[in-house]
């Protein structure tokens, strides 16, 4: 199993190594992948970056809790993909080409015509605070995962995990990031979809009997709303739905859509990726179910699949599924991990650098703060504050209700000013901190708020402000 893994890894390494030959030296190469990848590429890759590795474990972990009620956040996240397929990207893919822009901050800042730098900068601090703990959230899953299948020690495990990410994407940038991510959401799909249906049909007697089992563990796991009634019901329901309602605003995931070789990649592309999250959204919460099954008294629910991939697998087949977790873990770390990178070393630093530089100098400014934001991931992860779910949720609600409102409305209206923009972000991120803060997510998930609120400061600051500072969009360029 051990030599099965490792083997998986030494791949990794060599294809994201091999990857940096293939583009161009300057910023586009480095951070977009010079703009070429098919629809294929764009779509697995999207969807490995979204799930991570909160879907081997922290999706397993909660449905090894709470049962079927997690299945709710499936068709959130239909919404969510349908909206961010099918509305945001074409558009955005569109306004970023024309207008050259790198990245989601500098996409505010063009579509805002924004020369203060302002909605960059606040923008790419936004990304930073949130991305920095989704991270460290990753290599948690990476040392729980080493721990479970070799008694690996938690610690170093996380350590080795962000060191190994770190290699290969501070070499080959954004397009090592984008070839590994196919690689490794192959392997993905081929376990969340093969393994659930080996297991259920073949080990534990055919989705009927495996229900019924379920059941007589613990009637509340086949519960839809996890044993609730009433207006508690209705808040685990709209809170696990409402955790799809985030995949727009998300920029690990919008910078996929700027990458995009054409608008026909876009169309195709949203196919692939409606399958995607229909397998593994389904696949994650069986895994869940199983582990219950087989191992009902597990300490730590977020080490469920890993330990049951040990019990029940052949040595090989243990290694494969291994190798698919740290596939969630390693194509998501890496690619916040470059939105962060450039967050730092281009939207910020040259916004309020007066200096010029030249490719080589900038390579090695965003090589040195991969270095940087990488070992702040690791200390958050050596924490150990919270569960991967938790740390998860927290992040993506941040990010959501800082970006989605403006994104959308900035694409397809004139309504929004700059000052919208900005006051929204800001509110966005604020009321996601102190409604969790104030344990208010006990009762409803912080994104709901957030998303509201920040839509209707959005509203409000843009009406006020319309006649001194308003940026129309321009139908021309963004005529579909």
């Amino acid at each position: 199993m051990i030599a099965t893994f490792i083997i998986y890894l030494a791949a990794v390494f060599i294809i994201g190594y091999t990857a940096e030959k293939f583009i161009s030296k300057g910023e586009e190469g480095f951070y977009l992948g010079d703009r070429n990848f098919g629809a294929f590429s764009t779509a697995i890759s999207a969807g490995a970056t979204d799930s991570s590795g909160w879907i081997f474990i922290g999706a397993a972990g909660q449905a090894y809790l709470a049962g079927i009620s997690t299945m709710w956040m499936l068709p959130g996240f239909l919404i969510g993909y349908f909206v961010n397929w099918f509305v945001v990207a074409p558009r955005l893919r569109k306004f970023s080409e024309k207008s050259e822009a790198l990245s989601m901050s500098d996409f505010f800042e063009k579509r805002f015509n924004d020369k203060s730098h302002l909605l960059k900068i606040t923008s790419s601090v936004i990304i930073i605070i949130f991305f920095v703990a989704y991270m460290g959230s990753q290599l948690s899953a990476a040392g729980k995962t080493l721990d479970a299948v070799i008694d690996f020690d938690f610690n170093t495990g996380l350590v080795l995990s962000g060191i190994f990410v770190l290699g290969y994407s501070i070499l080959g940038g954004y397009r090592s990031v984008m070839v590994t991510d196919v690689t490794q959401g192959v392997m993905m799909l081929l376990v969340l979809a093969g393994f659930p249906l080996y297991m259920i049909l073949f080990q534990l007697g055919g989705f009927g009997t495996f229900f019924d089992t379920v059941r007589s563990i613990d009637p509340l796991l086949a519960s839809p709303a996890a044993g609730n009634i009433g207006s508690l019901a209705v808040g685990v329901i709209i809170g696990h739905i409402a955790f799809g309602f985030g995949v727009p605003g998300q920029p690990h995931i919008s910078q996929r859509f700027l990458s995009a070789k054409d608008n026909s990649t876009i169309k195709q592309g949203s196919i692939i990726a409606m399958a995607w999250i229909i397998i593994s959204m389904t696949g994650a919460n069986l895994l869940g179910l199983i582990g219950r099954v087989l191992l009902p008294n597990l300490e730590d629910p977020e080490y469920v699949f890993p330990t049951v991939a040990m019990e029940v697998s052949h040595p090989i087949i243990a290694g494969v599924i291994v190798g698919a977790i740290f596939a969630a873990i390693q194509s998501t770390f890496s690619s916040q991990l470059m939105v962060t990178t450039q967050a730092i070393a281009s939207d910020i630093w040259k916004s309020i650098s007066k200096k010029e530089y030249s490719s080589k100098q900038s390579l090695i400014i965003s090589r040195t703060a991969m270095v940087v934001l990488t070992l702040l991931a690791i200390g958050i992860a050596l924490l150990n504050l919270q569960s991967v779910f938790a740390l998860v949720q927290y992040a993506w609600a941040g990010l959501a209700a800082s970006f989605a409102p403006v994104l959308i409305f900035s694409l397809y209206s004139n309504i929004a000013t700059k000052w919208g923009a900005f006051s929204s972000m800001i509110t966005g991120s604020l009321v996601t901190v102190i409604w969790k803060g104030l344990g208010l997510d006990a009762y409803l998930y912080e994104i709901i708020p957030g998303l509201v609120i920040s839509t209707l400061v959005l509203l409000i600051v843009s009406k006020l402000t319309k006649q001194r500072d308003n940026a129309p969009l321009k139908e021309e360029s963004m005529n579909l």
